[in-house]
């Protein structure tokens, strides 16, 4: 009976803030509202594919119309030559290119191992990975193609029909890296990208989204809670020293976590073709930015239980509509909305050094707006603690 009374005590304690029950009506609305809305059913028919067939021999020509009804994607485009590559390349308005090379056909047909390639976005990494993935399994389940087992119509139909042929080497599927800086096409040495190679870097950001901002957010609303910060003060503590304290505190938490969850999925087989120095940098600045994120937060509330709950909501959010967990329609609000949140920017750069092999001079952009988020919200973070701080 006490530990009844003790429970009823406990979610008393949480109904009577009005802010927890504000966010858990609200949020699901929100998030119920825009997944229905902005989220298509058929959100793969809507990739925006290009299609290049160097094979311009009759057969090649037959093969392409083949492949062009198994790919009926709506936004399918045809390129007609290397000028319009370089160009849809240039304006990076696809999700993915395949290329059909010279001599496909043929080479499928005489039973010579062939090669398909495919162009992917640097700017939509996500959406070109599914569609790498996508062709890669297909092929994969195929050693062949299918062909007539035996001779007469009678055999036909008694004896086996149509088969696969199994001798037939199946299509490898490389991918071919555009250069950030002229567009030139480099094949990736990496020739076996799969799903886990674009899990694993949102594993580790939520690994650190989790540790750097709810831990930063409930580390603070605990020291104004029970009075610690004032006490701080009170003995000479500047407020901005407190609040370095708390960042380097859990930029460190947050780095060892992030890099401890990459290197297990390296362990298990996940290719990367980062330099290392290179990925330890954008982890660092990732972690800055979403600590510094954290701490903002929280900095205008005064209990840990109701930072860490708007921190936790702010990172569902960020999940769902953020483009972690499922890739942003193109053209819709929700892309507006994803470029509001510092994740996007750290899954766009990690995304770029590890599956793209890019280099920081490739990561500017990325960088640069992780650093000014990180900074802006530290700045606003001081004034706010020290508006809102009794004193």
């Amino acid at each position: 009976m006490k530990i009844l009374k003790m429970s009823w005590y406990e979610i008393k304690k949480v109904l009577r803030n009005r802010g927890v029950l504000i966010l858990s009506i609200i949020i699901p609305v929100i998030l119920a509202y825009f997944g229905s809305s902005f989220y298509p059913a058929d959100m793969a028919q809507d990739f925006q594919l290009a299609l290049y067939n160097e094979d311009n021999s009759l057969l090649g020509n037959f093969g392409f119309i083949l492949i062009k009804q198994f790919l009926n994607f709506e936004n399918t485009i045809e390129i007609k030559n290397d000028e319009q590559l370089n160009q849809i390349i240039r304006e990076a308005n696809y999700d993915s290119i395949l290329i059909i090379p010279k001599g496909f056909t043929q080479d499928l047909i005489d039973r010579n191992q062939t090669v398909l390639y495919i162009i992917p976005n640097p700017h939509k990494i996500q959406n070109s990975m599914m569609v790498y993935t996508g062709f890669k399994a297909v092929f994969d389940e195929l050693a062949g193609i299918p062909e007539i087992k035996v001779g007469s119509t009678t055999e036909f139909l008694l004896q086996g029909g149509i088969g696969i042929d199994e001798t037939r080497p199946k299509p490898e599927i490389k991918m071919l890296i555009p250069s950030a800086s002229d567009g030139s096409l480099v094949v990736s040495p990496t020739t076996n990208l799969g799903i886990n190679d674009m899990f694993a870097p949102i594993v580790a950001v939520v690994v650190i989204l989790l540790l750097s901002m709810i831990g930063i957010a409930s580390s603070i609303g605990q020291a104004r809670e029970v009075g610690l910060l004032d006490l701080y003060i009170s003995n000479g503590l500047k407020t901005w020293e407190f609040i370095l304290s708390k960042i380097i505190s859990y930029i460190i938490i947050g780095f060892v976590a992030g890099m401890f969850s990459w290197y297990m999925f390296r362990i298990f087989g996940v290719e990367s073709q980062a330099n290392p120095w290179n990925l330890i940098l954008l982890v660092l600045v990732s972690v800055f930015s979403f600590t510094s994120f954290g701490l903002f937060l929280s900095s205008f509330l005064k209990t840990a239980r109701a930072a860490s709950f708007l921190v936790t909501a702010m990172i569902g959010g960020m999940l769902v509509f953020g483009g972690v967990l499922i890739p942003i329609p193109t053209g819709s609000i929700l892309e507006k909305i994803a470029n509001l949140f510092p994740v996007k920017y750290s899954l766009d750069g990690w995304r770029k050094i590890t599956v793209l092999g890019y280099g920081l001079s490739d990561l500017t952009f990325e960088i640069l707006i992780l650093l000014g988020f990180g900074i802006v919200f530290c700045v606003a973070s001081l004034l706010l603690l020290q508006t809102t701080q009794e004193t």
